[in-house]
């Protein structure tokens, strides 16, 4: 069994008093809805990942099948344990310019999220999104941004990924330690950055994981200058995790369109 790149065993609110064989229910929900079926229009729902994973299905394109825990499930749990409006009053009212304070307050930030845990409710939603994907199946767990790269600003590589999580509490932990890195101090200074002062929220996509010999980046137009008759494409020897947290040089790669070579 490969070996989660995060450490999860811990015990936590988060995974309560259900077990990894927890009862299924009736398939995808509003809050945790399958990758098909979701399209552009959902960023707000899904995120960026999210809902361009649901265009990639849609176009026949060969994907993971997966689910994704919307941002409005997020935001309801905050709700439902009373932080939501603390949340962003304490982060609209710090000095992101102070690293001191920066460091003190999102650790404050993140340990709310993390006590607030994820509600029963959608933990059950979660089991059953999970169990249709196979048995204690290993999949990739990953952030998916409401206002990822979005009006000239890039979120891409800042939140939570955790490839080879097995079970059950596993992925509900990784759910959650994906809603923490919303809070995440680097996050935060980069949306005050930006000039950002709109709640944040997170959708965490789910998919069966690919263990990949090559993987990396592929962008349609090259970023350097726009210019559309070109792909440009970074990759590397294993997982493209590698390539978007730039953990590694990748080797690159200027295709021409019309003709492949």
């Amino acid at each position: 069994m490969p070996t989660p790149t995060r450490e999860h065993a811990r015990d936590s609110a988060t995974s309560g008093s259900a077990t990894d064989s927890a009862p299924s229910g009736t398939g995808p929900t509003p809050d945790v809805p399958a990758l098909d079926g979701l399209r552009l229009r959902d960023v707000p729902r899904v995120g960026g990942k999210g809902a361009n994973l649901g265009e990639l299905l849609a176009a026949g394109l060969p994907v993971p099948p997966g689910f994704v825990v919307s941002a409005d499930a997020y935001l309801a749990a905050m709700d439902a344990a009373g932080v939501r409006a603390d949340l962003t009053q304490m982060a609209r009212a710090l000095d992101a310019d102070d690293p001191e304070a920066l460091e003190v307050v999102t650790d404050q930030l993140r340990d709310m999220v993390s006590r607030a845990g994820v509600p029963e409710t959608l933990r059950a939603q979660i089991a059953d999104a999970y169990a249709a994907l196979g048995d204690d199946v290993s999949v990739a767990v990953r952030s998916s941004a409401t206002m990822e790269d979005s009006g000239g600003a890039s979120f891409a590589g800042m939140n939570e990924t955790f490839t080879n999580v097995v079970g059950l509490s596993a992925v509900v932990d990784a759910v959650l330690r994906c809603w923490t890195s919303v809070w995440g101090a680097r996050v935060v200074a980069y949306r005050a950055s930006q000039g950002i002062d709109e709640e944040p929220a997170i959708a965490v996509v789910v998919q069966r994981m690919v263990n990949a010999d090559r993987a990396g980046v592929m962008f349609t137009a090259d970023p350097s200058t726009g210019r559309r008759d070109r792909v440009i494409v970074e990759a590397a020897l294993g997982l493209g995790e590698v390539v978007v947290s730039g953990q590694v040089e990748p080797d690159t790669y200027v295709v021409d369109p019309e003709t492949g070579a």
